[in-house]
């Protein structure tokens, strides 16, 4: 058994890993965009123009509020002030969110200006959103030698937890 990947191997690292900094943060970002789609394709099935623009307004909003958040906290629970530089390590922390968006956004925006049908791009982010999100379950357990049992186990979970996301929203909607 060789050595797991590390942050340097650019191979196969899903996407949330390889974004500007917190992989905590791209995962949250991940499963954000993955209801904000659920919702869109429930709400407007054929409006991946108005898909694209919602996801990417509120994986800003998001970053915006856990930019305060962070600040807000530090300065309250460490009774720290908040400087230049804590306001912009905690937006470079928290960017993941909107960072992993990114992809899916342009995905949909294919069915916005015509190339591809509009319900097909909904569907194709859905699934991106999905399979990058079993993606870190695999890669996490592989980077604790979690063997291929452990692998498919983890990966699985992580993809459950994105279906329950879209099935939740669906539901609720």
């Amino acid at each position: 058994m060789g050595n797991p990947p590390t942050r340097s191997d650019p191979d196969w690292r899903p996407f949330a890993i390889r974004t500007s900094e917190s992989a905590t943060q791209g995962v949250y970002g991940l499963i954000l965009a993955t209801a904000v789609i659920a919702i869109s394709r429930e709400s407007a099935p054929s409006d991946a123009g108005q898909a694209a623009l919602s996801m990417l307004v509120t994986a800003f909003v998001f970053w915006l509020a856990h930019v305060y958040a962070r600040l807000l906290g530090t300065a309250v629970s460490q009774d720290r002030r908040v400087t230049r530089a804590t306001v912009a390590w905690a937006m470079r922390e928290h960017w993941s969110i909107v960072e992993v968006a990114i992809p899916l956004v342009l995905i949909l925006g294919l069915g916005a200006i015509g190339p591809m049908p509009e319900r097909a791009v909904l569907v194709a982010a859905t699934i991106l959103a999905l399979v990058e999100l079993a993606a870190m379950g695999a890669y996490a357990a592989i980077r604790h030698y979690a063997g291929p049992g452990g692998t498919l186990l983890s990966a699985a979970f992580a993809l459950t937890l994105g279906l329950l996301v879209v099935l939740l929203k669906v539901l609720i909607h």
